[in-house]
């Protein structure tokens, strides 16, 4: 998962500078760039989708620290197999969704948006292709994490649920 922090990384400082552009385009020269508005969004939608893959393999989510901290050995095997497949569940919805709507949305163009290559538009389920592959390597890093924390389970040692490491760069 260190690529996809990366990534989501890279896209945080790209959407930064193209919203800056966009800022001074509008508000300086008073001539605001038709393109930059949206790739930002764009741009946005990808980086959340891959930091919650990352949220979900860190642990770095919301959870019930009282209930984790109660329960040990098979209680919390039983527990965490629980949580974890609601949590697949949810994301194979969301996967399933995301396909649907990149199907839906083959033919429909980014307003604004040109391919520099071609001249032609370029497809909004480009975009929406985020859902779908954020929610799969959600569900790799949950499966992961969930692996971890049944391991230390199952040796009676204590996991915690803060994030378990921080990437640098």
């Amino acid at each position: 998962m260190r690529w996809t922090m990366r990534a989501a990384m890279a896209l945080l400082v790209l959407a930064c500078i193209v919203s800056f552009y966009q800022v001074i385009t509008r508000f300086v020269f008073e001539e605001p760039s038709t393109w930059s508005e949206v790739t930002a969004r764009s741009i946005d939608i990808w980086m959340v989708y891959l930091g919650v893959a990352v949220a979900f393999r860190q642990g770095a989510l919301i959870t019930v620290e009282f209930v984790h901290a109660r329960t040990s050995g098979t209680a919390r095997v039983a527990l965490v197999a629980a949580i974890t497949g609601l949590s697949l569940g949810v994301l194979a919805v969301i996967a399933w969704a995301g396909w649907q709507m990149v199907g839906r949305a083959q033919f429909q163009m980014l307003a604004g948006v040109d391919n520099p290559f071609t001249g032609e538009g370029i497809s909004i389920a480009w975009v929406y292709a985020a859902i779908p592959v954020g929610a799969v390597l959600s569900m790799v890093g949950l499966l992961a994490r969930a692996a971890e924390e049944i391991a230390a389970a199952r040796r009676h040692e204590p996991v915690s649920t803060a994030p378990q490491e921080v990437y640098e760069v």
